[in-house]
């Protein structure tokens, strides 16, 4: 199954009307009589999906001064562990942002949790509208993301790359825009590790985001497409699997990466970039509020040096419950968070809408937007190493904490992650 990636539209010059609205106080709740609109998501306050859907939010509210919205804040955790018992339960909401990924969405579009959103797409000119590659995921055929009828809606973009604070590297004659391979990387991280600097502040997440990276720095889209869409065959003992397994090992013996990083959270290794100790951090665009906000320093982001695709797509998606109670004004917020002024929003707040008019001035997204618009433009989105096989978020990081603490070799690793793919792929 082929997928190409090509057209994915950031900033696309939308007319006003290009969505149609419709009376928004005109849509029944889904033929239900329910008078509360109950709605999730786990984008944080940080983040500028967060401020562009909370101010779509008030607009839809109101417009239905006779229905009742229950927002509830989750965790990108929550949903990743818990997400399918809640919606095969009388508690799923009306409307949740939801996990992309074929272990994810595409498990519970299977299991028919998920409202298809074929008929909604064509009411409001979804499908026309958003880019083919934004759309890849939310399709799904058999659980399997890339085609087939819409079950999600993404309403931006995001990827993962270096973080850096240029202050710090300056003061040791490093520049991050200035590295273009992988060996220019570890030569910065050698030189900062002589100046007693640990280069890297990673942990939890990060590391499962930073070994597919360097998974990917050998990688094309043909092998993308083997790993991510089973368009081939995947070897884990490949030249991409070996040279990131045995990087972490050795960049971890070096000290670029602490061994304590093992032990460590996500906050942990944020709050060492933000302090200034460490100058690189592996991160997505969902922390670029966060870094904005704390740190003091001067900070840009680079790609994976040398990387022909990085890791990143479309953001997640906006799903509907097949056990909410009314799909009608779930889409009628879906279609609000697509038009310009929310997109917009988005934009002058630092994310990276894909249908934003007017990009504003916002020196976050003057920073993030020109490397996303470098990976669409590429034709170089990987997406994500947990996507393919449900459950794999897990097996992922436990064999990568692991490998960094000590406790496997790269082999080892590799035969973690590969035996474990092999046995839960369709």
């Amino acid at each position: 199954m082929k997928v190409s990636k090509r057209g994915l539209r950031v900033a696309a010059a939308v007319a006003a009307g290009a969505l149609t609205l419709g009376t928004l106080s005109g849509c029944a709740a889904g033929g239900n009589d329910s008078k509360t609109f109950t709605v999730w998501w786990y984008s944080g306050e940080d983040t500028a999906q967060y401020v562009a859907w909370t101010e779509a939010l008030d607009e839809f509210k109101a417009a239905h001064p006779d229905v009742t919205v229950n927002f509830e804040f989750k965790t990108w955790e929550q949903i990743e562990k818990s997400g399918n018992s809640i919606l095969d339960s009388d508690k799923a909401p009306d409307l949740s942002e939801w996990n992309k990924g074929n272990g994810t969405a595409g498990a519970a579009s299977q299991a028919g949790l998920l409202t298809n959103l074929e008929d909604y797409a064509a009411e409001y000119g979804w499908t026309d509208l958003l880019p083919e590659s934004a759309q890849q995921v939310g399709r799904y055929t058999d659980g399997l993301m890339g085609n087939g009828d819409l079950y999600g809606v993404p309403t931006y973009g995001e990827y993962v790359g270096w973080f850096y604070n240029a202050d710090l590297l300056a003061a040791n004659g490093i520049d991050a825009t200035a590295l273009t391979s992988q060996a220019d990387l570890e030569a910065a991280f050698a030189k900062l590790v002589a100046a007693g600097i640990t280069p890297i502040a990673a942990a939890d997440y990060m590391l499962v985001h930073l070994a597919y990276n360097l998974t990917l720095n050998k990688a094309d889209n043909a092998w993308v497409n083997a790993y991510q869409f089973f368009d081939g065959n995947v070897d884990f003992n490949d030249a991409a699997f070996t040279q990131a397994s045995e990087q972490i090992q050795s960049w971890t013996q070096k000290g670029y990466i602490a061994s304590s990083a093992s032990g460590a959270t996500a906050d942990d290794a944020v709050a060492a970039f933000t302090s200034g100790t460490s100058p690189f951090m592996p991160g997505g665009t969902w922390l670029d509020g966060t870094v904005a906000d704390a740190a003091t320093f001067k900070w840009g982001k680079i790609l994976n040096p040398g990387n022909a695709v990085s890791t990143g797509s479309a953001g997640n998606i906006w799903v509907i419950p097949a056990k909410g109670k009314n799909p009608d004004l779930a889409a009628e917020f879906i279609n609000l968070t697509l038009q310009p002024k929310a997109q917009n929003t988005m934009a002058a707040n630092g994310g990276l809408p894909l249908l934003a008019t007017e990009l504003g001035d916002n020196p976050t997204t003057a920073i993030t937007l020109p490397l996303f618009q470098q990976l669409v433009a590429d034709n170089g989105l990987g997406f994500y190493p947990d996507w393919p096989v449900s459950g794999y978020y897990d097996i992922l990081k436990a064999a990568v904490i692991d490998l960094v603490a000590g406790n496997t070799t790269p082999e080892q690793y590799r035969e973690a992650i590969g035996s474990y793919y092999e046995e839960n792929k369709p």
